[in-house]
């Protein structure tokens, strides 16, 4: 026996918060509770990695409480502190694991989160014995039974692609949350966790109960004794037996948001892979975090991976980086499981020539990375039909049918503008001396010839500067000051990441010029724009100023124009990028009119329609209008102009 092992616990001195992780009878009659639980802990003993455990109760105690059958034992984990290097020293830490069976349903409780989600593992994966009798309930069966309304707080994981100016995931907290989420900017997340009002009996009032769905965890908090905590286990699986296949009761309890899909098809092409780090998912518990925690935060502020997708399918290879280092290369494939969820075996690629990480990550570390990437509940896929693989489910934006609108379109043919080519380059380097110049047909001499009367290939006229550059706060800034009250624009451009005649619609070429649009809004702000001026009026750019087509020596003109100006300033923000031709945004309004929901240049509209309207309030809660300057292609010949070139 281990030193200070307590030689009996009774049930009362035990009031274990209450967080079941809950099942149902998959094969045959099921188990008893006795039975599951010394399966248990056979499985505990076999995961224990850096931890000896010892159960002093061989066959663990079971009682009937109001028809439910409760079986408990506890264990002791020794194991060397977190922080130790080296020595002996062992931290002893009691434990105690709960089984609960009424009918055909079961509800698992453990004090320790690290066992609970190895127990988790082996169960899914069980082929023989008392673990492969049970079934963890469906995101589907845990929605109907415990999510409603008077939402107080959700978990959210983003399913878009990610980006500088929409969060990862986010927690949102307050008294009903499904009537403050924002239709448009929430839809692209699925919420992990969520606590909301539930009655758990017509008898009691109701009370905030917390739900995992794809984890099928349920959570009401601490208990104060033994019998509390058993009379909310036994309301928790009477709710459960009630509700979860009731056809009435929704599905999608907070329709908002994105929800989980139960196939595999017409998910394709992975372009990033994300790392889960423990703060995104809520357990209910507060314990201190395990070892692979801590990995994953330190791990996951510097991961990054390199994604070749396989064509035809969501399977993929990824080669992961901790920063500039290159820890090894792992595949993805993806299986639909057979009750609707999505298992993913992720393997090492072995590499030619590969040889192990030395220096900055030692083997050890990199063994470690590996063991993290591979473990799917660990990792968030993305892929380029809208789809999200996140902790064994494939969610799909419901993207609502709002459309952006505010398109100005201007075309790119009369003088053979180079509409791939952001601005004017001397080799690598931006040729600043060049912008504006008759030779430069880059989108940048675009704007210095000719803003704002791109149309009509007009002369350039009012004020514009170019600030383009590290810490930028726009590329060009354009100032109509012969209007009342003077206009203010802050143009971003990027270049179309196509030059085909027949390119399609891109969402991803979108997402990083409108991030910088939105990240600089601040720069709407008269004082904080000529501050930003005036820190950057002598470097490179310093000459990169016009006025009425005359390029100046310097900002100084600008400046002051600028200072005189007061703060009573007409306000907007416009990204120039040429990807979305017209006539191609016009066939595809004519899909979305005639409902047509499978083709996959609707699904890229909408993502890129989310994309801009939500670009468009974020202008607006600031004054500033919002446009998107594009290709029109209408009146273009079918025949490209003798000399032009293409990529």
């Amino acid at each position: 026996m281990m030193p200070g092992l307590p030689t009996a616990v009774s049930k009362e001195q035990c009031a274990p918060y209450l967080s079941v992780s809950l099942y149902k009878v998959s094969g045959g009659t099921g188990a008893a509770p006795e039975v599951l639980l010394a399966a248990i802990r056979d499985a505990a003993k076999e995961s224990a990695e850096k931890a000896s455990l010892a159960f002093p109760d061989a066959q663990g105690t079971a009682v009937e409480v109001d028809g439910t059958t409760i079986a408990w034992t506890r264990y002791v984990d020794e194991r060397p502190p977190s922080w130790l290097v080296d020595g002996d020293l062992r931290d002893l830490v009691n434990h105690l694991v709960v089984v609960a069976r009424r009918e055909t349903l079961f509800a698992l409780a453990f004090s320790d989160n690290g066992l609970r989600s190895a127990i988790a593992k082996k169960i899914a994966s069980a082929a023989a014995g008392p673990l492969s009798l049970i079934t963890r309930l469906t995101p589907t069966e845990i929605n109907k039974a415990f999510v409603e309304g008077r939402v107080r707080t959700l978990w959210l994981t983003g399913t878009h692609r990610r980006t500088a100016i929409k969060p990862d995931s986010k927690i949102l907290s307050g008294l009903e949350l499904e009537s403050s989420l924002d239709p448009l900017g929430d839809q692209s997340y699925f919420f992990s966790s969520v606590r909301s009002t539930v009655k758990l009996s017509e008898k009691l009032a109701s009370t905030v109960v917390g739900a995992s769905p794809s984890a099928g965890r349920i959570w009401t908090g601490p208990s104060r004794t033994w019998d509390e905590f058993t009379t909310g286990l036994n309301l928790v699986l009477r709710r459960a037996a009630d509700y979860m296949d009731d056809t009435s009761r929704s599905e999608t309890p907070i329709p908002i948001v994105a929800s989980p899909l139960t196939s595999l098809a017409n998910v394709e092409r992975a372009y990033d892979v994300a790392i889960i780090v423990p703060e995104q998912i809520h357990h209910g518990e507060s314990d201190a975090a395990k070892d692979e925690s801590r990995w994953l935060q330190q791990f996951g502020d510097t991961a990054r991976f390199e994604v070749t997708a396989a064509a035809g399918g969501p399977n993929f290879e990824a080669d992961v980086y901790w920063g500039d280092t290159k820890i090894g290369r792992l595949s993805y494939e993806f299986h639909q499981g057979p009750r609707g969820d999505v298992r993913a075996k992720i393997t090492i690629v072995k590499e030619q020539g590969s040889k192990d990480v030395e220096g900055e990550v030692s083997k050890k570390q990199k063994a470690e990375i590996l063991k993290i990437c591979r473990d799917a509940d660990n990792i968030t896929v993305y892929f380029d039909t809208g789809h999200t693989f996140s902790r064994g489910h494939i969610y799909e934006t419901r993207f609502r049918d709002a459309r952006f609108e505010d398109w100005e379109w201007v075309p790119m043919w009369p003088d053979k503008t180079e509409y791939w080519q952001e601005k004017p380059l001397d080799g690598k380097r931006f040729a600043v001396e060049n912008t504006g110049n008759e030779s430069d047909k880059s989108l940048f001499g675009l704007i210095a010839r000719h803003w704002p009367n791109l149309k009509s290939r007009g002369q350039q006229t009012g004020w514009l500067v170019c600030d383009d550059g590290a810490g930028e706060s726009a590329d060009f800034i354009h100032i109509d000051d012969k209007v009342k009250p003077s206009l203010l624009t802050l143009i971003h451009a990027k270049g179309s990441g196509s030059g085909k005649d027949g390119r399609d619609i891109s969402v991803s070429d979108y997402e990083v010029v409108v991030g910088q649009a939105v990240k600089n809004l601040r720069h709407v702000d008269r004082g904080l724009l000529l501050a930003k001026l005036k820190a950057n009026g002598s470097g490179v750019l310093k000459d990169a100023v016009w006025h009425n087509g005359k390029r100046l020596k310097n900002r100084d003109s600008f400046l002051a124009m600028l200072a005189k100006l007061g703060s009573n300033l007409e306000t907007k923000v416009v990204v120039l990028q040429p990807r979305v031709r017209e006539t191609v945004l016009e066939n595809v309004r004519e899909k979305m009119n005639k409902d047509d929901k499978t083709s996959a240049a609707v699904r890229r509209v909408r993502q890129l329609d989310a994309l801009l309207l939500a670009a468009r309030a974020n202008c607006f809660s600031l004054g500033a209008k919002f446009a998107v300057i594009a290709d029109a292609d209408r009146k273009r010949g079918s025949t490209p102009p003798a000399g032009r070139k293409r990529r």
